[in-house]
């Protein structure tokens, strides 16, 4: 499928990126396509790295250390690049900033938002090999504690994205249930056109997964559909407040790992 279908979206894609990234979105995307050793990314990144691990933001769109810093775990994460010394002191900020509860974000944020970025944030650290183990369980228990079918079928996207990240790296009882859900769940949103393509794939590569337990769908109908939705100009749409080049960098990333 890569060589038939791929090539000239990708293409496409990467030409996107290229006139409307900044300078790291183009480096990753480069990396991505190997059209760029992944030490570059590595490189330009550990650059904006501040003295306590986290990264100078370099876009609106993760305006403080800790989003330009989740960042680029994930895009490292991405590139199989989190065993360095960069990503170990960036891992040791992100650790420093877990509330006593367990959870990350300010106690005072709406419970949705802590349950987004502690499932982000865990789902990022247990994927490092600098992540404490306890640091680990306390944040399986914030999310164990927040946890309920009801709010996984909701409808929104943010807990069933947050839970499905987190569960598919953190060693959880509530892992088996809690995926089924999410499968379930994503799928139905899917097909009744609430969730689009790009938020299955964001899905799936945050779970680093080809498939979702609970889920009907099969890897390559994602592909499929995210190579009918690339728009004229190369790019992906985003979804509501998204941006463009991050969901044109997530395509090429899913289809990379999904064909």
């Amino acid at each position: 499928m890569k060589g038939e279908l791929l090539d000239a979206p990708l293409t496409r894609a990467a030409r996107f990126v290229a006139v409307h990234g900044g300078e790291l979105e183009r480096v990753f995307c480069e990396a991505l396509l190997r059209e760029l050793p992944a030490r570059a990314l590595l490189d330009a990144l550990a650059a904006r790295q501040r003295d306590d691990g986290s990264l100078e933001p370099w876009r609106p769109a993760d305006a403080t250390p800790e989003a330009a810093t989740r960042r680029a775990l994930a895009w490292l994460g991405a590139l199989g690049l989190t065993d360095h010394a960069f990503p170990e002191a960036a891992v040791g900020f992100l650790a420093a900033q877990q509330a006593p509860d367990g959870g990350w974000g300010s106690p005072v944020l709406p419970p949705e938002t802590r349950i987004a970025i502690t499932g982000e944030t865990a789902g990022l650290l247990a994927r490092t090999p600098f992540a404490r183990e306890s640091q680990l369980r306390r944040a399986e228990a914030f999310l164990a504690r927040c946890y309920s079918p009801a709010l996984l079928q909701s409808g929104e996207y943010a807990p069933l994205l947050a839970y499905a990240h987190a569960l598919a790296s953190v060693d959880s009882e509530l892992a088996d249930e809690a995926l089924v859900w999410c499968g379930r769940e994503l799928e139905k949103g899917w097909r009744s056109g609430r969730f689009t393509t790009g938020q299955i794939a964001r899905a799936l590569l945050r779970a680093s997964a080809k498939a979702l337990p609970g889920a009907q769908i099969e890897a390559s109908e994602v592909v499929l559909s995210l190579l009918a939705a690339q728009a004229s100009d190369g790019g992906w749409p985003a979804a509501a407040s998204g941006d463009r080049v991050d969901a044109t960098l997530e395509a090429v990333e899913a289809l990379l790992r999904l064909s």
